[in-house]
Order: structure tokens, then sequence, then C-alpha cells
């Protein structure tokens, strides 16, 4: 219950953020990245648990995990939230990067 709420949470500060209608987290078996897609997750991912002391494949797999579809046909952004080191941050992904699985069809 407590994630569900943190992702609506995450969801209406997203919606806020980029003037959005909605959005939409997408289940990381669902998504598609590219080797530049996977690229640039993981080297966010590195940049950020070097900064914060963290290990970086505990902060993949959170990354991976926090991925939203804005909409309507909008980008696909990563949310850092990390709330115990007070850090809240989006990071849009390039469209040639990805496509996900919504509602049975690849989207992008």
């Amino acid at each position: 219950m407590k994630q569900a709420n943190a992702k609506l949470d995450i969801i209406e500060k997203i919606k806020i953020e980029y003037n959005a209608t909605g959005a939409i987290h997408i289940d990381s078996e669902d998504i598609k990245l590219n080797k530049d897609g996977k690229d640039a997750l993981f080297k966010s991912a590195e940049t950020l648990a070097e900064k914060l002391g963290l290990h970086r494949h505990s902060l993949q797999k959170h990354l991976y995990n926090n991925i939203y579809y804005i909409e309507p046909e909008g980008p696909l952004v990563v949310a850092i939230s990390l709330p115990e080191q007070q850090i809240e941050m989006y990071a849009q992904m390039p469209q040639s990067m990805w496509s996900f699985k919504l509602n049975d069809r690849f989207v992008n």
C-alpha cells in the first residue's frame, strides 16, 4: 500500500512538473531500451550513486522501477525520488532510446 501511494504521489508531481493530463507508471518488464538508453540509465545511476555514496546496482534497479510515460503522447521520464536523501528529480529519455508495452501494444 505504501508503494502504491508513493507512485500516486510521484504521478501527481510529474503531472505538475510537465503540465500533463496524466502519467502512467511503466513496469520494468514492459520497457525496451536500446543500447543508448541502457547506457544512459546506467551512467545516470552510476553518477548519482557516486555522489550519494550508494551502491550503483541498487540505484539502477530503483531507476528501472520508476519510469513513467507522460500523457498525452509525451516523453518517458525516470523519476528519481529518494526522500531519505532529500532528492527528487526527473530525467527525460529521448524517444529514440525506448519503447514500451501498453495495453498489449508497443508504444513508440
